[in-house]
């Protein structure tokens, strides 16, 4: 297996961007329930309440810490998880920041694979409370 994990790639471990500030609109949280086939009421209205995974919404203005383009023959979404303190809800303000916590390399069927963890915190602009936290990881594949 060639070490794909150059220099360059892991000084990207540690970087952080943000915060950026997302409003969530209750128009927002209806259209997401509703594309993913969540008919659950309380996703609709003023006082609208997000769906567990409304947060892959939030994306900052500018780009952020990212492997470079033309890194990899492919880049994939490989998995991501949430907690919360309390709900997202229309009406809220967040503060989003971002680190890349972790970059490593695993020998897959259909060529290398790169991993790039990424740590994700949401809080409240408005109290600086922790709203809930996420980890997304994303890969790189490079064909055989």
């Amino acid at each position: 297996m060639t070490n794909r994990i150059t220099s360059e790639i892991s000084s990207l471990i540690g970087k952080k961007y943000g915060p950026f500030k997302v409003f969530i609109e209750s128009g927002a949280i209806e259209k997401f329930a509703d594309a993913i086939g969540d008919e659950n009421t309380e996703h609709q209205g003023p006082s609208a309440i997000a769906p567990p995974t409304f947060p892959t919404t939030f994306r900052p203005k500018e780009p952020f810490p990212d492997f470079p383009e033309d890194y990899g023959d492919v880049g994939l979404h490989a998995s991501q998880t949430y907690e919360y303190k309390r709900p997202i809800v229309a009406g809220d303000e967040i503060d989003v920041t971002m680190t890349i916590s972790n970059i490593y390399q695993k020998d897959g069927k259909s060529g290398e694979l790169v991993f790039m963890e990424r740590d994700y915190f949401f809080m409240d602009s408005k109290t600086d409370e922790k709203i809930g936290s996420a980890k997304w990881i994303t890969l790189r594949r490079f064909n055989k």
